[in-house]
């Protein structure tokens, strides 16, 4: 917008004088504007100078917090942050994934920055829930399926659930385990959403090396047998509530519960299973015995018959030697 003089503005008419001036306040305005936005730029540019050269830089590491598995030392070590490191150019989400995959047992740790430049760790640790046998020996898990730990003998570690597969496992600490086999990570995910969907607790094993045979253990009490992989969650509800009743009137009870028939549900008691197993074996010995017996009177009847048979031919010398002495007497 060009300028007017004051006798150029004196000569316009008022309604063009009117437009002139609102036309300059506006300009006057915009310019204001665009002056306080470079300044604000400015400001801006050496503050982020000034907070990646000088400012924000750290002061002070600790660990509030370093859980039962790990040290202090190992904590800060595996974060790799010093003092003087800058603030702001720090990318500390990967600080924190790096320190999680470092140390599986820590579940999340929480950063905590202050101006002064204090940095504050946070460890939250992570539990064990799973144990699976692995090509070098076995593998330890949390219930994300994360590895926390692989060792060549099986740990004595009370309540883990023991898994059981067909297939290979592939286990490195820090990372999730991996399944050689698509379809058997597809059953055992399923079969995890539905132990948490239906409510049960104390899931002590998972047996999935056979689609159609799956079994699962309650508190080493009771055999979950659930046939295929059809409506588990509906069969772990019915089992839920068979345990229940069960644990009211026997709560020490051990045996297995038959869920593999659609609406229809079996319980077998551990005793009334070792009966049958007894009872198995007992024709067993007795066909043993009866054979030993037949044996004994086979033979018997043989020792007999041989006995029976020699009499009579030495009683046949006799009558030849008196039917020779009367024929002797006959002659004389």
């Amino acid at each position: 917008m060009k300028k007017l003089t004051a006798r150029q503005v004196a000569a316009l008419s008022p309604e063009a004088r009117e437009r002139y001036e609102k036309k300059l306040k506006t300009v006057k305005r915009n310019r204001r504007i665009l002056s306080g936005i470079i300044a604000a730029v400015a400001v801006a540019a050496v503050f982020a100078v000034l907070s990646v050269t000088v400012l924000f830089n750290v002061s002070e590491i600790k660990v509030a917090k370093a859980g039962t598995h790990y040290k202090a030392e190992q904590i800060l070590d595996a974060a790799g942050i010093e003092v003087g490191d800058n603030m702001v150019t720090t990318d500390w989400e990967k600080v924190k994934a790096k320190v999680e995959k470092k140390l599986p047992y820590i579940l999340s740790l929480d950063i905590s920055k202050s101006v002064s430049g204090k940095i504050t760790f946070t460890v939250k640790d992570d539990k064990a829930a799973l144990i699976f046998k692995t090509a070098d020996g076995y593998a330890i898990a949390d219930s994300n399926g994360k590895t926390l730990e692989v060792m060549k003998e099986r740990p004595k570690i009370n309540g883990l659930t023991l898994l059981t597969v067909k297939n290979k496992i592939n286990a490195k600490p820090g990372e999730v385990i991996g399944f050689s086999d698509e379809n058997e990570k597809t059953l055992y995910d399923d079969i995890c959403a539905a132990i948490k969907s239906s409510g049960i607790k104390n899931i002590t094993g998972i047996d999935i090396s056979d689609r159609k045979n799956i079994y699962l253990e309650y508190q080493n009490r009771y055999r979950l047998y659930l046939g295929d992989s059809s409506d588990v969650e509906y069969k772990l509800k019915e089992a839920k509530k068979v345990i229940a009743q069960e644990d009211e009137t026997n709560p020490e009870q051990i045996g297995e519960i038959n869920l593999s028939i659609s609406k229809k549900v079996y319980v077998e008691p551990l005793e009334s299973l070792e009966k049958t197993t007894a009872a198995a074996t007992k024709p067993a010995a007795a066909e043993e015995k009866t054979t030993q017996a037949e044996e004994e009177t086979t033979q018997s009847d043989d020792s007999d018959d041989e006995e029976n048979t020699t009499e009579p031919e030495e009683e046949a010398e006799p009558e030849e030697e008196t039917a020779t002495a009367e024929e002797t007497a006959e002659e004389e």
